[in-house]
């Protein structure tokens, strides 16, 4: 599904010297699409004055490789910046923990969503998805952010580099310093009028690359291209 997965297979010792493609996973854009944020946040019962800040997946603050124990410091050390005032944090996929996690400024636990609407509405509720991932084979959430329209920002390794394209849709930190991480989500919110280009173009590539119909495409000219070498 990426190429980080691609160049792990060419380097192991069972498909090094087989034909490998890579087809990223599809989506229905139609379901994750831009949905006007003012909205969003009034259904989910979110601050219309704040920047949010999103961060999600299955399990999302308890499973290593998301990445949450990375993005506590740089949320950290943003809001030593003097960004507090301004951001709150959003957190889907993990219920609020009995210690509260004081970052200097509040945090919404949204629980599990169990259907695409809710986490459209999420996305779209968001001013930037934060995916610290260290261990990434694709990376959903970030393709279904793009969809959405609200840029992301992540390391640039594993599957998430085919996903996030540097200062075009989002931000690609140093893997897996918290000064970049932490440097890229400010760069992202700090100016609205790139902020609008990079929504523009965030929804752009998912149009191009993440449409369930172009990953059927090309499983379809995959498929008849092997069939025809036995024709």
């Amino acid at each position: 599904t990426s190429e980080w997965m691609a160049d792990c297979a060419r380097a192991s010792s069972l498909f090094r010297h087989l034909r490998i493609e890579t087809i990223p996973l599809g989506l229905d854009l139609d379901k994750y699409k831009p949905i006007d944020r003012h909205f969003a946040r009034e259904l989910l019962n979110l601050p219309q004055d704040k920047q949010l800040v999103l961060f999600g997946a299955v399990n999302a603050t308890s499973d290593p490789r998301k990445g949450f124990d990375l993005l506590l410091p740089a949320l950290e050390q943003i809001s030593r910046s003097g960004w507090q005032d301004q951001l709150e944090l959003v957190v889907f996929g993990s219920s609020q923990p009995e210690q509260p996690i004081d970052l200097g400024f509040k945090t919404h636990y949204l629980g599990f969503m169990h259907d695409d609407i809710s986490l459209a509405l999420i996305y779209a509720a968001a001013d930037v998805m934060v995916v610290p991932s260290t261990q990434e084979a694709f990376g959903q959430t970030a393709s279904e952010s793009l969809s959405c329209g609200t840029p992301v920002v992540a390391f640039n390794a594993t599957g998430l580099k085919d996903i996030v394209d540097h200062r075009q849709n989002g931000y690609l930190a140093t893997p897996f310093d918290i000064g970049d991480l932490a440097t890229g989500i400010m760069w992202v919110l700090e100016d609205k009028e790139r902020y609008q280009k990079l929504q523009y173009h965030a929804r752009e590539k998912s149009l191009r690359e993440f449409a369930a119909e172009t990953q059927a495409h090309r499983y379809l000219s995959l498929y008849e291209e092997i069939l025809g070498e036995f024709k």
